[in-house]
Parts: C-alpha cells; structure tokens; sequence
C-alpha cells in the first residue's frame, strides 16, 4: 500500500483481535515511528510494548490508578469502571504506549520533543495499517496519571502520548467512510 492509501484509509478500530503484528512486524512498525521528525535528533520517543501477561497484568495498574485518582479527589470509585479498567487493554492483542521522555535542552522545548512523539505516534498508525493491520490511539485520564507513568518506568515530567492498539480488524466491522474535509474550511493564506 502507498503511503497516500494508508493515509486516506487510515481508520481507528475500537476492537481488534489476533493475530497481532509479529515481532518482525513489530520492529519494522517501530522503525517507522522512529523515523517520525525530531528537531534536533534528541530521540524524545520510547516505546513501551504491551503483551500477553504484562499486558493482563497492566490492566491493574490502570484500575489502581483510577481507584487512586478518585481517592485524591474524595469520591468513590465507579466499580463498573474498576472492572472497565482491568480488562481494557484487552480490546486489542498487543499495546504499544507511545511516550515522549524528556530530554534536556536548551535549543528544543519538551513541548516540541512531545510533538516528535506524537509524530512517531501517527507514523506508527499509517505503517499498522500499510501493513494490513487495524489500529487505534488512545488516552484517557490514565495517560497523564503519575502512577501509570512510573509503573511504566516515566518519570513524572514525560508524556505518555498515548496506548496505541494494534491487532486484525474484527471480520465484518464496517468503517464509516470518511468524507473529505472542505479544504476551504481548513486553510487561509496570509498575504502580507
């Protein structure tokens, strides 16, 4: 698939199911998303896999995260949502958390070593599915939660940019089809 049929193709799939990308795969995906620009070369991404049993068993720290955040904010937890919480990553076979991680400089702004990720995040989106997989991006409160980035290995100031999916569509899941944006809407020229 070219690049420009997996950019207008390109659509998010909420379940996905086995097989998931094999570990070639896997590499070549992540080769993809770290070609993502990146102003000064500082190499901001990391990638964080989630699978099998670690991925099982990450669906507690996300519980524990949400049973904390409430906690913090004096409410009771949903128990719907706890249990939400530790099965969610099951909607796909393999995880990949894409993270921006901090890297000191006085040229570039964690703000754009974020975009880099962010990039690579999207470059990872276009090669699952030039490769004939289905993918989706996710955040969600659990994304900015200090507790999940440290079970992750993040330090406080990283940014998870987000768990992105990745697996076979589900036989028979139809996609809306897109419609073309109105360009007109989107784009102004500044003319001086």
């Amino acid at each position: 698939m070219d690049a420009f049929d997996a950019i207008l193709s390109r659509r998010s799939a909420g379940r996905l199911t086995e097989p998931a990308p094999s570990e070639s795969e896997l590499r070549t995906l992540l080769a993809a998303a770290a070609a993502a620009p990146d102003h000064g070369e500082l190499r901001p991404f990391r990638f964080i896999v989630l699978r099998g049993e670690g991925k099982d068993a990450f669906g507690s720290v996300l519980a524990d995260a949400y049973v904390a955040r409430c906690a913090a904010d004096g409410v009771e937890p949903d128990p719907a949502k706890v249990a939400k919480d530790r099965v969610k990553l099951g909607r796909a076979p393999l995880v990949v958390v894409v993270a921006a991680v901090r890297v000191p400089s006085h040229k570039i702004p964690f703000e754009e070593q974020e975009n880099a990720a962010a990039a690579a995040a999207q470059n990872l989106l276009l090669a699952a599915t030039a490769l004939g997989y289905g993918s989706m991006w996710r955040t969600g409160p659990e994304a900015y939660d200090p507790a999940v980035k440290a079970a992750l290995g993040l330090s406080p100031d990283d940014a998870i940019v987000g768990f992105v999916y990745l697996g076979t569509r589900i036989e028979g899941f139809d996609f809306k089809p897109r419609t073309a944006p109105d360009l007109d809407d989107l784009l102004t020229e500044w003319i001086p």
